[in-house]
């Protein structure tokens, strides 16, 4: 059972890989065509040298396609050594500007064969004619060529040259044998800035080829005197799998066409067989030093059988390793121009100790029973593995490897060649498969990369990874659930602090009986994934709960014997680059947590390990693991109220004066979309629908009440301010033209906004209350204008009885000056706030930003129309006590109060958030 799901996996990531390996290659698209051989006798005098030591060849049809496939190579590497100015082709790095200065872009080539032909006229003797295309650029993170009609194409990021070659292919007995190609080719040369080595005459030719338009463009200009010698192994070993090639211009060196010579690399497409009984270099079965020895005694070891070994290996082919930082390396900010026996160059020319930006991949692999051969490339992190894997030249970057697997130890050794030359064979390689994880531990393949070398000459060991942060929810977690098994090494320290944390007996008899937390929970429902601010992003993932890695929801709740439960959780700080608002928290951006989850308070408490910048001695492997975290969950029972979130607490347990000591970091997310969610927000949308209804109806009703008492008395009547109304009336009409919520604004997340799909079922039902919420809202502005009506009444009457009116003049003067006051006071309020972010804002953003600001004020101006009665009050005076007039007032306060609890609810549970919020 176990190999056969090994074997269904491996083959639908085999297939899937081959898949897109037929659209990764860098390579302009071939014509098929018959080729038209015309340049016999240029290529006769440029490779009569290597012609006339040709030996005989014996070739038939049907060895055609295999030579095509043989001789064709891809994604391989070029570079220029000579130093006499002229390069190949330009680059745009405009579409990272800002790109590290230590990582360069990949420079690439491929050659695909085109035409074989063994009965061409004038071919030289003992000679196959071959034709096909070079491609050769320059790019950043990409394979396609997006103009492939263009000889000479560039893009910012990319940069690419196609070279059209015919020639001739011979085989020859010199160096133990080798197979060459020698080619002419022909294309277009591109160049951007005159070379100081030009004269007057050639300036003249320059500037009346340049489109002067386009200063900064390229010229083209044909080139058909190109010369490309390739040489690929007659026999493929290990030591002998190379292929490499020169290509060099046939002009002088003060022509414009002329460019300094390129060299070629890259691995033979023909993959060698294990022969015991070839000598390729010091392959040893074991070694005398394990630099892996103690973390093989720490995490265990799964020692598989040879075809399951196989199988595996292949398996994680094509993922990444990440390299451990180099803790020796002296200073802070030291860097290396080497790493282990990586010698940096070409895309990488330098690296700081930790190594952040360093990957490796294992791939062109072949293994047979316990014999493994493949290749161990080191490539920035900022090429994707699949790019990576494409990749197929030889440089100090690479290390082939060669080594047996031994079952009995779980430890496959292997010997190391560095470069293009693999004469370098002094480097040790070991890899285990761990058969624990931990908070130290997480990775599912550990190796080492070590000197064969004297203590004098050797370098630092190399360790590296290949780094399984959800091992429970990778590719179904079916390795994981077969394979590995979590140690909580933390576990002890973890229940401490929750003992320390924790409320006392009564208050947690309380809790339990009001509030509820996540009851067993799948990882979806600890799992965060959401802002704590606009520059600060935080994912939790749950890996595992108990000793076990799960994936299926079924059987999740196994972990859960009692109330705490052990769990273990990646948490990861993801921070916006140039962070302006926020501290940086890049020291705990990383961290590899375990610990215990109770699930009558909604507490994780974690205990976890961080990486860090210098050696010290209270680590362990290389890992500070002194880092305290507490995650607080949002109660099920509020969640329909207000949208839920999360409180986390990062605090490290050092003492104030140790070097890795931190200030302890409190944060606060966002809304957390859970599971529950959905359901959540159609229960409250539902409740705020007929909450509206219910405090508009208490509106109508008081306001009909007062209507019918005040029929009974004008005095009362004419003191109430027709402002006031007139707010009333006005306000809502703003609210029902801008089709703006009433009375309750809903805390509405931008999900429900950009994906409202969970409110469909419900979408007339809750489209039904509103309306019936806007019908009554037209019903109280109705009838507030009947009592506006009264109240002219009222005052027509009292002054035909010669008393005095109010004057709505003065009143209205006392209102606009309170209201510029409130309007200043926000003004400055916003003001004092650009002030401390120290945010330069243009004249027109201001204006915006004031008018955004009025639009505000005025919005909700009904909600003004106590404060303005009680002023009216104030300055009219009443010389009659009006206790009609007092229950109008008050009675328009009820919904208000009743309406009260609800926001101080809402209020205090998103208060925080919004701080958080930029």
């Amino acid at each position: 059972m176990r190999n056969g799901a090994l074997s269904l996996w491996a083959l639908l990531k085999l297939l899937a890989f081959s898949y897109a390996a037929s659209y990764d290659n860098f390579a302009f698209p071939v014509d098929r065509s018959v080729h038209n051989y015309s340049r016999s006798t240029e290529i006769e005098k440029h490779c009569s040298t290597f012609v006339s030591s040709a030996s005989k060849l014996e070739f038939g049809d049907s060895n055609a396609a295999k030579l095509k496939t043989e001789l064709s190579f891809f994604n391989g590497d070029w570079e220029q050594k000579d130093s006499h100015g002229a390069t190949l082709m330009p680059f745009d790095d405009s579409d990272m500007p800002y790109a590290p200065y230590m990582i360069h872009p990949w420079k690439v080539v491929s050659f695909e064969v085109q035409n074989v032909s063994s009965c061409e006229p004038n071919q030289p003797k003992n000679t196959i004619s071959i034709s096909g295309v070079l491609s050769i650029g320059i790019t950043r993170n990409n394979t396609f060529i997006s103009e492939p009609g263009l000889k000479f194409h560039k893009t910012p990021g990319m940069s690419a040259l196609r070279v059209d070659f015919e020639g001739v292919y011979l085989e020859t007995n010199e160096n133990g044998g080798e197979r060459l190609l020698c080619l002419l080719g022909d294309s277009t040369f591109p160049f951007k800035k005159v070379p100081t080595r030009f004269t007057d005459e050639y300036m003249d030719l320059y500037f009346s080829a340049r489109d002067t338009l386009y200063n900064e463009e390229p010229v083209i200009l044909p080139h058909d005197q190109i010369l490309l010698i390739v040489r690929y192994p007659k026999v493929v070993s290990l030591v002998n799998n190379h292929i490499h090639g020169e290509m060099t211009s046939l002009k002088e060196m003060e022509d414009f066409e002329y460019f300094d010579k390129v060299q070629i690399t890259s691995h033979s497409s023909i993959i060698h067989e294990w022969d015991a009984s070839t000598s390729e270099g010091p392959v040893l079965d074991s070694f005398d030093q394990n630099p892996l020895e103690d973390a093989m005694l720490e995490d265990g070891v799964n020692k598989f059988n040879n075809s399951e070994f196989c199988r595996i290996l292949k398996y994680f082919e094509h993922e990444e390793y990440r390299v451990m930082p180099n803790l020796k390396l002296g200073g802070q900010n030291a860097f290396q121009d080497t790493v282990g026996p990586f010698r940096l160059s070409n895309e990488i020319l330098l690296v700081d100790r930790n190594n952040e930006n360093l990957r490796i991949i294992m791939h062109k692999i072949s293994c047979e029973e316990d014999k493994v051969s493949g290749v161990l490339r080191l490539y920035p992190a900022t090429f994707e593995p699949h790019v990576a894997t494409r990749r197929t030249g030889l440089s100090t970057l690479t290390l082939s490897v060669k080594g047996t697997w031994n079952s009995s130890t779980g430890l496959l050794s292997m010997t190391g060649c560095l470069g293009p030359s693999l004469v370098e064979c002094d480097s040790g390689v070991l890899l285990y498969f761990p058969k624990y994880f931990s908070s130290k531990q997480r990775s599912v393949v550990s190796g080492s990369i070590f000197s064969l070398k004297n203590a004098t000459t050797a370098f630092w060991p190399v360790f590296f990874g290949l780094e399984m942060l959800s091992p429970g929810l990778h590719d179904g977690g079916w390795y994981s659930n077969v394979y590995l098994s979590y140690n909580y090494s933390k576990s002890d320290l973890a229940n401490e602090f929750i003992e320390i944390i924790q409320e006392p007996k009564y208050m947690t008899y309380i809790w339990k009986s009001f509030i509820q937390y996540i009851q067993y929970p799948i990882p979806q429902d600890l799992q965060i994934e959401t802002f704590t601010s606009s520059e600060t992003f935080v994912r939790v993932e749950v890996l595992s709960v108990g000793p076990l890695f799960k994936t299926n929801d079924s059987h999740f709740y196994d972990g859960y014997d009692r109330d705490v439960v052990n769990m273990s959780i990646n948490l990861f700080l993801i921070e916006k680059p140039n962070k302006v608002y926020e501290e940086s928290y890049h020291h705990v951006s990383k961290l590899y947590l375990e610990g215990v989850y109770d699930q009558h308070t909604g507490k994780l408490c974690l205990i976890g390990c961080r990486k860090v910048d210098t050696d010290h001695s209270d680590l362990e492997r290389g890992l500070d693991c002194l880092v305290q975290v507490t995650i607080e969950y949002s109660s099920l029972n509020a969640r329909w109220l207000i949208n839920p979130t999360e409180k986390i607490t990062i605090r490290s347990l050092r003492n104030v004066d140790d070097v890795y000591q931190f200030k302890t970091i409190r944060l606060h997310t966002l809304m957390i979309h859970d599971r529950r969610h959905d359901k959540d927000v159609v229960l409250r949308k539902i409740f705020e629908g007929y909450f509206r209804v219910f405090l508009l109806l208490v509106y109508i009703v008081h306001i009909l009440n007062q209507m019918k008492k005040m029929k009974k008395s004008n005095e009362p009547v004419a003191y109430i301010s027709l402002v006031a109304l007139g707010m009333w009336i006005v306000g809502y009409g703003i609210t029902l033209i801008y089709n703006k919520e009433i009375l309750i604004r809903s805390l509405v997340s931008q999900y429900d906004v950009t994906q409202p799909s969970h409110l469909q079922n419900y979408k007339r039902y809750l489209n039904n209350l509103d309306y019936f919420a806007r019908f009554l809202v037209l019903v109280s502005m109705f009838l507030m204008a009947r009592i506006a009506q009264m109240v002219l009444k009222a005052r027509k009457i009292l002054q035909e009885q010669g008393e005095p009116t109010p004057s709505e003049k003065k009143l209205l003067l006392v209102c606009l000056r309170a209201y510029m006051w409130y309007f200043t006071l926000n003004c400055v309020e916003v003001g004092v706030q650009l002030y401390i972010k120290k945010a330069t804002l243009t004249k027109d953003e201001y204006m915006r930003l004031i008018m955004q600001l009025f639009r505000y004020t005025v919005y909700d101006l009904q909600d003004y129309l106590l404060y303005v009665q009680i002023i009216a009050s104030m300055v009219w005076k009443p010389r009659l006590p009006n206790p009609g007039l007092k229950y109008f007032v008050i009675g328009l306060w009820v919904p208000s109060l009743i309406q009260f609890p609800y926001e101080v609810v809402r209020l205090f549970g998103t208060y925080h958030v919004m701080n958080n919020v930029v």
